[in-house]
């Protein structure tokens, strides 16, 4: 199911860019008890006033044809597995949406 979640991530990248050369960055950072990989775009971006709501259960972003269970999927699964989603602005567009996972034993 974990596949699910970065799945949903790069579709939503692609989809709600709105440059006509869409460019997506994944990066991992490996710490000491958890990873984390931070997938970026060029898009519009997410409003600060809705961060966290489109997590929520039927929540989607203006002007987005989507039925809003993309992103409420994304942050259930992660929570299954201990971890954890946001987003954050990506510089100098965009947005950035990060999932931290802990690391196996």
């Amino acid at each position: 199911m974990l596949s699910s979640v970065f799945r949903n991530l790069l579709e939503n990248a692609v989809q709600h860019n709105d440059e006509e050369t869409p460019e997506i960055t994944v990066r991992c950072v490996d710490g000491e008890e958890t990873v984390r990989v931070r997938i970026a775009d060029n898009g519009p971006g997410v409003p600060d006033e809705q961060k966290a709501e489109i997590f929520g259960k039927g929540e989607s972003g203006l002007g987005s044809s989507g039925s809003g269970i993309g992103l409420y999927l994304v942050n259930t699964l992660t929570d299954q597995f201990g971890g954890d989603v946001w987003v954050e602005d990506n510089d100098p567009k965009g947005a950035v949406f990060v999932v931290e996972l802990r690391k196996a034993a």
